[in-house]
């Protein structure tokens, strides 16, 4: 069906006939117009021309030809994806592109695209523009979203950070690569690769850069790396049995140093995880509006610490 196709719109999805449709189409041009064009003059003549016509001929067949380059954006947004035809043909020309060692350029894929594709104008640059907001192709770069992971190095680094969020700079360093694998320059090269395709985030928590994937909220992330530390999940564990308890009391009650107790209780009260009930008494108690994150975390945590320990068992 030619309307069908134009519009881009799988034929299967219509029993009508063509003339059927196009009858159908313009009992409901006039209200198309009506909501998907601002008060232009387009607008104005179309309109008119819709209530004027009684037949369907060449000046109707235009009105519907800019109905369609209206159209076309509105459905193309419902129904694309990554793994649309269309897309994928246009991912395809941009790594051929970048496999040259050349740099993308809009521009360039755009006329490349058009050559090959059989797609109106809008809807190429609407893929485009897809791709380009969705950080699947960046302008500039060698790189497409599927291909930045070929890196080994990099896909280990994005691993790590996927089963460790919150991880900071130094850590990832340490335990996410080895001698071999680069300095520090160049986990910073690939981390802000990684940024820059939206696989991962960064945040500060004091002195500190944590990375978490894309997919986990900021607040998540910076709990996360705040119960990382011992000390921290030994408060927060002790307030959360308790329910409240006076903050002179915590570090004899946990056996630990004093002066690194009230360090972490004051970063704990300043990230909101730990709120004092009553000032007189100076008693701690659980945040409740991120009760529900912290206990999530700490069960994670509980059952990675539960496979190690059965890893463990096993080797014995």
């Amino acid at each position: 069906m030619i309307f069908s196709q134009e519009v881009g719109i799988s034929p299967e999805l219509h029993i009508f006939s063509e003339e059927l449709y196009l009858n159908l189409l313009r009992i409901n041009l006039y209200r198309i117009l009506d909501i998907s064009i601002k008060d232009t003059p387009i607008r104005k003549l179309g309109k008119i021309k819709i209530l004027k016509e009684s037949e369907l001929n060449s000046d109707f067949e235009d009105i519907i030809k800019l109905v369609i380059s209206i159209m076309k954006p509105q459905i193309l947004s419902r129904n694309i994806g990554l793994e649309h035809p269309s897309v994928r043909k246009v991912i395809e020309i941009a790594e051929e592109i970048m496999s040259k060692n050349k740099l993308l350029n809009v521009e360039n894929l755009y006329n490349l695209a058009k050559k090959r594709l059989n797609l109106s104008r809008n809807g190429l640059l609407f893929i485009i523009k897809f791709l380009i907001n969705k950080k699947i192709l960046i302008e500039g770069s060698k790189f497409s979203k599927e291909t930045v992971l070929l890196n080994g190095i990099r896909r280990n680094i994005y691993n790590y950070i996927k089963v460790n969020p919150g991880v900071h700079f130094s850590l990832l360093r340490k335990k996410a690569l080895s001698v071999e694998s680069g300095s520090s320059g160049q986990l910073i090269w690939h981390l802000e690769m990684l940024i820059k395709f939206n696989y991962i985030n960064k945040t500060s928590v004091g002195n500190y850069t944590i990375f978490f994937p894309i997919e986990m909220e900021i607040e998540f992330g910076i709990i996360t790396f705040l119960l990382r530390d011992r000390i921290n999940l030994k408060i927060i564990e002790f307030i959360a049995t308790h329910k409240s308890i006076k903050k002179s009391e915590i570090y004899k009650l946990i056996d630990e140093k004093r002066d690194l107790v009230n360090y972490r209780i004051t970063n704990l009260i300043n990230y909101d995880l730990i709120y004092f009930e009553n000032e007189n008494t100076k008693e701690l108690c659980i945040n409740p509006t991120k009760q529900s994150d912290i206990f999530d975390i700490i069960n994670i945590f509980r059952k990675k610490l539960n496979k190690t320990e059965l890893k463990k068992i096993n080797k014995r």
